[in-house]
Formats: C-alpha cells, structure tokens, sequence
C-alpha cells in the first residue's frame, strides 16, 4: 500500500507539471471550450485485468491463477460546463462501471441416483463514482489521477454442466440460483491518455487502479453438494476482504 501512495503521489506531481505546461500552451486558464484542444469529458471503453491479494485469493481462486478479466466503461463531466458556465477546468467528475470474470467451477453431485457435472460461475461488478484531477488542456500525452468510490458486487451462479451431446440436442440445463453479496469500497487510480491534440480524435488510454473494501460472501469452490433434506442444492460459502488491482487498457475521448 506504501509503494501504491508513492506512485499515486508522484502521478499527482506529473499531472501539476503538465497542467502548468498546458497554462502555458493556452496562455489562461480559462479557455474557451469552441478550442479544439479543450475537452468537456472523459468517456472510455476499458478491458483489464484483475489481480487480487493474498487474502482476497480464496474468493477469486481459479486456474488463471487467481486472475480475472473484464471490461468497464466511464463517463467523467467538466464541471467548467455545467450550467451557464463555458470554462475548462482540471476536474472530471462522473461514474464508471464494469464486471470482471473470475471464471467457473465444476462440481460432481448425485442426485436421485444420477451423477451429474453443476457448473458455478462467478465474477465481480463494480459501480463507483470518479473524481479525476488532470491537465485543463489536451496534450499529446495526458496523465492523470482517479479518486473512486462506490459498490463492489459478488455474482454467482450454478447450472447443470451439459455435455456436448446433451447441447446438441437442444436440451437447456437447469438454473440453481447462486448468490449475490455487495461490499462499500475506495480506492485510488492512475494513468495516461496518448492522442492527438484534437479533443474529438479517439486516444489510446492506459490505467491501474487499486481497491479496497469490505469483505464480500463467496461460494466456497467445490462445496456444491445434494441436501436430500431439502431436496436442493446445498453449497457452503465464505467471506473474504476486497483488496485488488485492475490493469486496463482501451480507447476513448
């Protein structure tokens, strides 16, 4: 967490040094934003990579060695627009949100006498809001730093593995439920947009981000087991802390 404030400091640092270098450029700081090199929002389509930590690793465990990937999508405002105002600002505020797959699990259970393969998938969604601080004018290379905070949900779900003869017969397997649990979390993020001068003209972006929160409830891997009781499925669950890195990479204004 250390080295992850010390790069989130200097992140910071990069953004002031290019903001001044972006005053410069433009003269002042308030600027029209009819300038094409003015930009009134963040908009991106993102795909990651999720790298949990040692102790999250129980919820994620799978054989992408723990690893997750997804896609996300954000839409950040200048809040130099809202209103009569018409000013640039370093500030973008808005939401983002996203899922990333953790993968599946398969699990032999008998059930009246039939032995068959139950399939749980899980995957975690996130629904945060973004304060973003980052150069006023659009430069060639834009850094920048994210403050986020919002939601974290655990879905899982739980149907019946058909074969590939099964599939083919067009029979559909059977949905057991599954369960669903939500942890408040924060964190903090960083990274580069590499583009044209030109606000409307599509830029490559690079971002990681890093979050924490409280511990969501998992189905623990290959508990899935026949209650005759209930005459149900049965699965024993888990709970483990929120704590990850997203590595993503994608295009956007």
């Amino acid at each position: 967490m250390r080295e992850l404030s010390y790069f989130f400091l200097f992140s910071l640092w990069l953004v002031n040094a290019s903001a001044q270098d972006s005053t410069a450029f433009s003269g002042n700081s308030d600027v029209s934003l009819t300038n094409p090199n003015i930009s009134n929002r963040d908009v991106a389509i993102l795909f990651g990579v999720g790298i949990p930590s040692k102790d999250m690793k129980e919820l994620t465990r799978n054989n992408m060695f723990g690893m997750g990937f997804g896609g996300s999508i954000y839409f950040l405002s200048n809040p130099g627009t809202w209103g009569k105002k018409n000013k640039n600002s370093m500030l973008r505020i808005g939401g983002e949100l996203g899922y990333t797959y953790y993968g599946r699990f398969l699990t032999e259970a008998n059930i009246g006498g039939y032995s068959g393969n139950y399939k749980t998938s899980y995957g975690i969604g996130h629904l945060s809001a973004v304060l973003r601080l980052r150069p006023a004018e659009v430069l060639p290379v834009v850094p920048f730093v994210d403050l986020i905070i919002g939601g974290n949900f655990y879905f899982s779900t739980i149907k019946e593995n058909l074969n590939a003869i099964e599939t083919s017969l067009g029979l559909e397997s059977v949905d057991f439920g599954g369960t669903s649990s939500a942890s408040f979390v924060k964190g903090i993020g960083a990274g580069i947009s590499i583009g044209s001068r030109n606000a409307k003209k599509t830029r490559f972006i690079l971002r990681a981000t890093y979050t924490r929160g409280r511990t969501l409830e998992y189905i623990v891997r290959n508990s899935l087991e026949f209650d005759p009781s209930r005459n149900s499925l049965s699965y024993q669950t888990g709970r483990a802390p929120v704590q990850y890195l997203l590595v993503q990479i994608g295009v956007g204004l």
